[in-house]
């Protein structure tokens, strides 16, 4: 009885949570990641700075980079990233179809079946004109926007954000996340302005606290 009680106390450290989920690797590799072009030409590479980043550029152009995994939120249900903005696409504004692009978009998209009409999605954006809040997207009734960063937030500068992913799905789609499969979305647009966008991401990962 001893040994088995021995052996529960030492297997007990792992299966213990992590405390930090990696979505981004440490040399920022996104060859693993499924690139999806929706119009124009995709235009993205890692660049060093004082850190490396991913730099997305946008021509009259929207595209996305995807990852897909299984990961219990409500255990580490903090989305952490870091981003920075060198040009807004001009005149975009989150709220009307015809100007919906943003310099940057970090999705966190919950699939169901069929995932290609059934899912909920929240979208961590950095818009050209709206103000900080919450905003239905006026495209797809099964996506809302966060709007985090705006045209007053300062250009060429890195901004770390966190936001609880757990707590935004029960409040915006009275979803608990457990166990799930999850799908992460990098995205730029800038086609519906017709105009220009640049921006840099780094790393993305979720933590416990």
């Amino acid at each position: 009885m001893k040994k088995i009680l021995t052996l529960i106390l030492f297997l007990i450290p792992s299966l213990t949570f992590p405390q930090v989920i990696n979505i981004t690797d440490p040399d920022m590799d996104f060859s693993s990641w499924k690139l999806k072009v929706f119009r124009g030409k995709a235009n993205f590479r890692v660049e060093k700075q004082s850190r490396k980043m991913l730099k997305l550029v946008s021509d009259n152009s929207s595209y996305s980079l995807i990852k897909e995994l299984q990961m219990d939120v409500s255990e580490t249900p903090f989305l952490n990233f870091e981003w920075k903005v060198e040009c807004l696409p001009k005149g975009a504004d989150v709220r009307f179809k015809e100007k919906d692009d943003q310099a940057i978009q970090i999705y966190v998209i919950v699939p169901f079946f069929p995932e290609t009409i059934n899912y909920k999605a929240i979208g961590y954006v950095w818009d050209s004109s709206v103000n900080n809040g919450i905003h239905q997207s006026p495209k797809f009734s099964n996506i809302k926007y966060v709007v985090l960063r705006d045209g007053s937030s300062e250009l060429n500068r890195v901004y770390k954000e966190k936001r609880n992913v757990y707590e935004d799905f029960k409040n915006l789609w009275g979803l608990e996340l457990k166990k799930s499969n999850i799908i992460i979305a990098i995205s730029i647009d800038s086609d519906d302005t017709r105009s220009n966008a640049i921006s840099y991401l780094g790393e993305i990962f979720f933590s416990k606290d």
